[in-house]
């Protein structure tokens, strides 16, 4: 139940703070004196829409607070303090129990403390596609349906990555067949990053093998030759400075630069050689680096103009390759899985539909007995579950239906207020007042199984269309009502009001120059004055 209210700065409030007990609280006030505004700050405060325009005039910021306690009386409870703050800037920040928190969160949370049902949740009584909701709200059965919904769209995942992978089976296989084509294409070359380089040097030396053996030939003949060779000089030379040196000490340094070169030519010769020994004219080694090079080129060309490149691919294709497995097998792969996933769902959805076919005829019973207290003696109500054939549907007694992600049913409510006239879509045929009255069986007969405890209950002129006997009987509806739950009505209807445990009042008056709205509680001669007012007895005067 709601505790305690409080709201600053919000709209034309400056600041309201509400105590709040159990039964029956009534609010009451002229028209266009703000009692909206009391109901916009509880739907601010269970994670409603918050707009900066709802911030009043002149500040920055409004924060709405509101203390619920759960749990029974008698024993521990627990309470539950949610804040809602919305800054001129548009953020807008959420709080339970001083803990940061979304305003999804705050929402869901606040789902099992208070409902609020206003003309709006009339509107929404009249849109078919939420009958469902209304029957599941019932029996209590949200956790049913939020395991099929869940299923179903791991179901669906699945199904439609089946469908695509079949669609584009061929181009899928056709994408393989040429990444392995690639993969085995590079693999099989071996390429080594330098190789290209290697290749190209050796085959500029295969040449120029002709010339480089003559070359080392006529190097050998140079320096060992018969006939007057480099070597035969430098020794002729050593033998003259050697005698030199002896008479002349100064020139040994000259003898040992002779000397030195003489072993320079002599390591060249020996070099040149063995060098011109492994010299060899081979075409067909020269043929086969041109193949190779050749090899090399087409594989730059085509992966990305360098060996890095190439081997960058390779890897590249691998990655795809595990990212593209075997078209056949996938497909069967996820043919399993997509028909675990069936068939979980289906299990789940059947059980569901038997829930809600149960569910329906209590519900109609439930509130045919709920119209008849509320003065629609004669009114007939039912709660219809439909169906639509699909080929490949869930077997369903007999047929197969289309499944769908709140199971395998839509539901309508119909209705009659006359006796012997046929049910008829409640959207179409039900009044405004009957509307009211319908949600109010609705609600009673969800809370008389069970579904509200420890709620509050916000009806924001519900009662807007009736009058007379049919409003005696709505009082007295939610009087009872409020034995089971705390029950909020903002209301014009006198026959309510005189039956509320607490009577709060809404008005508008100037302070410094400026409308606020002011809420309090009334004194029971308040109470008979403001009763009077919404009766419009003559001069009805409330006191100060």
């Amino acid at each position: 139940m709601l505790e305690n209210l409080r709201i600053p700065n919000l709209a034309l409030v400056d600041v309201v703070e509400l105590e709040f007990s159990d039964g029956l609280t009534v609010l009451t006030g002229e028209t266009g004196a703000g009692k909206s505004v009391i109901v916009n700050a509880l739907s601010l405060a269970l994670g409603g829409r918050g707009e900066k325009d709802f911030i009043r005039h002149g500040c920055s910021n409004a924060s709405i607070e509101a203390t619920f306690k759960t749990g029974n009386p008698k024993h521990r409870s627990i309470s539950t303090v949610v804040q809602r703050d919305i800054s001129r800037n548009g953020s807008s920040k959420a709080h339970i129990n001083g803990q940061i928190s979304t305003v999804t969160l705050l929402k869901e949370s606040a789902d099992k403390l208070a409902q609020i049902l206003s003309q709006h949740a009339s509107q929404q009584l009249t849109d078919e596609s939420n009958h469902l909701y209304y029957l599941d709200q019932f029996g209590n059965l949200d956790n049913f349906r939020e395991r099929v919904e869940t299923l179903f769209d791991i179901w669906q995942k699945t199904e439609k990555e089946l469908q695509s992978i079949q669609r584009k089976k061929s181009q899928l296989s056709d994408e393989r067949e040429l990444l392995l084509f690639q993969k085995n294409e590079i693999e099989h070359s071996q390429l080594r990053i330098g190789e290209e380089e290697e290749l190209t040097v050796e085959r500029k030396k295969l040449d120029s093998v002709r010339m480089l053996m003559s070359r080392a030939e006529l190097i050998g003949q140079l320096l060992n030759g018969e006939n007057g060779s480099i070597t035969d000089l430098i020794s002729a030379l050593q033998n003259e400075l050697n005698q030199m040196a002896s008479a002349d000490p100064t020139l040994m340094s000259h003898v040992e630069i002779v000397n030195s070169i003489s072993f320079q030519l002599e390591d060249i010769r020996s070099t040149i050689e063995q060098y011109g020994s492994t010299l060899s004219d081979d075409p067909k080694r020269i043929e086969e680096i041109n193949e190779r090079l050749d090899e090399i080129y087409l594989l730059k060309k085509k992966y990305g103009g360098s060996e890095e490149a190439v081997l960058h691919s390779l890897e590249e294709i691998n990655l795809r390759l595990r990212d593209r497995p075997d078209v056949d097998s996938l497909i069967e792969e996820l043919s399993t899985r997509n028909e675990k996933e069936r068939e979980e769902y289906q299990q789940n959805a059947l059980l569901l539909s038997k829930k809600r076919n149960d569910l329906s005829k209590e519900l109609q019973k439930s509130v045919e007995k709920e119209l008849r207290e509320l003065a629609i003696g004669d009114a007939s109500f039912a709660c219809e579950l439909l169906y639509e054939d699909h080929d490949n549907g869930i077997n369903l007694n007999n047929r197969t239906v289309l499944p769908s992600r709140h199971g395998l049913e839509s539901a309508r409510f119909l209705f009659s207020a006359n006796r012997g006239e046929p049910l008829k879509s409640m959207a179409k045929t039900a009044s405004g007042g009957e509307i009211s009255r319908l949600l109010l069986a609705l609600k009673s007969a969800e809370l008389k199984r069970g579904q509200t405890d420890d709620i509050l209950l916000v009806f924001d002129e519900v009662d807007a269309g009736i009058g007379g006997r049919t409003a005696v009987e709505v009082a007295n509806k939610l009087k009872k009502l409020s034995e089971s739950a705390q029950v909020l009505v903002i209301t014009h209807l006198h026959q309510i009001a005189r039956l509320a445990d607490n009577h709060l009042f809404v008005e508008k008056k100037t302070v410094d120059g400026r409308t606020q709205i002011g809420v309090r509680q009334l004194s029971p001669t308040e109470i008979l004055a403001e009763l009077d007012r919404m009766i419009a007895l003559p001069e009805p005067v409330l006191p100060k």
